[in-house]
Formats: C-alpha cells, structure tokens, sequence
C-alpha cells in the first residue's frame, strides 16, 4: 500500500491506495505547515489525517509514502524528526517529504515535465522534470512573496478597507464582508486588533470573499485582476515557451475552484504562452503517485 498527504496551510488530506490505484481510505485534518502553525501542531495535524486514512489497515504494509509541504525538505530538520517519530509510533516506512509543488504538479500532469502555478496560501511557479523542481519563481513565504496568494489577497482586502475607512481610498463592498468575517467593527482600531490577534496567514481565508465580489465591487476586481497578472509574471519569468511546453498545470484552491481568478490565469496561459491548463484535483492523490515513482 502506499500513502500520500498534502499538508498544506490550510487543511491536510492523506489517502491511502493499493498497488493499482484504488484508494482504500482517507483522511483530513487542519493545517500541518509547521511555519504557520508551529512543528508540534503541523505533527499532530499529519498524524490525524494519517491515522484517518489508514483506518483499520495495518501500517506495516505501507510500503512507501510522501509528504507534500511547503519548502518540502527544507522546512527543517525538527519537522521531519517529528515525521520520523510518527511513523515510528504507528509502526509504518518514514515518509519521504517533499515540495507541495510537486506533489501539485503530479495531481494535475500525465507527463513527468511540464510548468505549474500555485495559488493557495502561497503562491509559486515551477518548472518541473521526471516529477522534480528544477527551477521555480516566487513560493518565498508570506513575508518576503507569495503574490498572488491567498495571504496576498486577502492582505490587499484588509489594506483597501482600512484606506476606505481613513479617508484614503474609495468605498468598498469589502468592508462589510471583512469586517464580518474577521468579527471586527468597521473603524481601524478594531479591524487592526481582529488581523493582529491572528497568525498572518489567516488573511488567506478572505480571498474567497473577495474573488466572489469581483463583478459587483471595482477595488475586488482590481485585486484579483493584480493577483492573475503577478502569478502569470511568475509563469513568464520561466519561459514555458522557450522550455517546449505545452501543457500547464493549476494548482492551490484558488486555482482548482471556479472563479475569476483561476479563469484568468487559464486564459493568461492560452493567450501569451500557448499552454493548456489542467487542473491539479487531488494533491494526496498527487503525493502516493510520488511515493510510488520516487
């Protein structure tokens, strides 16, 4: 048997499939990025989702199993100590750990080589061969990047509200919808307590508030205009033309759903780069098909 988890900033998923593919079980937790959340946190979260997933099968026959994260091995070495120990406590093979870009792109891609774009939590463009980054643009965390994100997205949301509320920028149909997701007043003080009171990466969960009122709001619309053009500069900066692409793979939930962002990636994709966009489904699904080719 093999297992895949995707553990991402948000949720983790891990199923658990045979030798043909047949998924035998799955699971999910919360977010198990040991940045955001911390290492102790980020291990139980991977546990869970794991123990979910294996059910009443014995873990002794898992046979390989990878973990997709963000920064993959270079997330450090206390969290893939934590890794170890896990497995060591349920009896079953050490899972590899490797990038969430790579587990991506083989949820989406029936070829080894190809380009994929991330929106999620992060953000991040890779060029990829036999499975493995060979070069990406951007994935540099909350603080330093991730343009285009869902922390990027839901940041621009807040920062258009406060600018709204100051007298600095124009009226918004953000502010009744941030405020009330982040159970604040509309006035600075209490929106500036909601979004410090909380670990940054939070903001993510705005942008699906946001990519919702793009038809109806203009400052949405130009957030999530600005967002398409930054992951698509991502995209460009790889030069998927000059690489022989023809095929691209979407990937993060802002991507995978419907929406005016994902459908403006797409379209950025055909008309300048000639790429076609395959959606990257199910990243657990990306992660045992990992474990069964590295």
């Amino acid at each position: 048997m093999l297992v895949g988890i995707d553990a991402g900033g948000t949720s983790t998923r891990a199923v658990l499939v045979d030798g043909n593919g047949e998924v035998l079980g799955t699971g999910r937790a919360a977010g198990a990025n040991p940045i955001a959340h911390g290492v102790e946190h980020a291990g139980q979260q991977l546990a869970a989702a794991l123990r979910q997933a294996l059910g009443d099968h014995s873990a002794a026959r898992v046979t390989a199993a990878v973990i997709g994260l963000a920064g993959g091995p270079t997330s450090g070495r206390p969290l893939l100590d934590e890794v170890a120990r896990m497995a060591r406590d349920l009896g079953m093979v050490v899972p590899r750990v490797v990038s969430d870009v790579e587990v991506a792109f083989a949820a989406g891609s029936d070829v080894p080589d190809g380009v994929l774009v991330l929106s999620g939590t992060g953000a991040a463009a890779a060029e990829l061969g036999d499975w493995r980054i060979k070069r990406h643009v951007d994935g540099n965390g909350w603080l330093l990047g991730d343009e285009g994100s869902g922390f990027w997205i839901g940041r621009q949301a807040v920062r258009s509200v406060l600018r709204m509320l100051d007298g600095r920028g124009r009226p918004t149909k953000l502010c009744d919808v941030v405020c009330y997701a982040l159970a604040a007043e509309p006035d600075v003080t209490s929106l500036e307590a909601a979004v410090y009171g909380e670990p940054p990466v939070r903001l993510a969960a705005l942008a699906p508030l946001v990519t919702g009122l793009y038809r109806e709001d203009s400052v949405a619309a130009e957030i999530v205009t600005e967002a398409a053009e930054l992951l698509l500069a991502s995209i460009a900066a790889l030069d998927p033309v000059g690489g022989g692409y023809r095929k691209a793979v979407l990937a993060g939930g802002l991507l995978v759903a419907d929406g005016p962002l994902s459908d403006m990636v797409a379209g950025g994709l055909r008309d300048r780069f000639g790429l076609i966009a395959r959606t990257a489904t199910d990243g657990a699904l990306g992660a045992a098909k990992l474990a069964e080719r590295l």
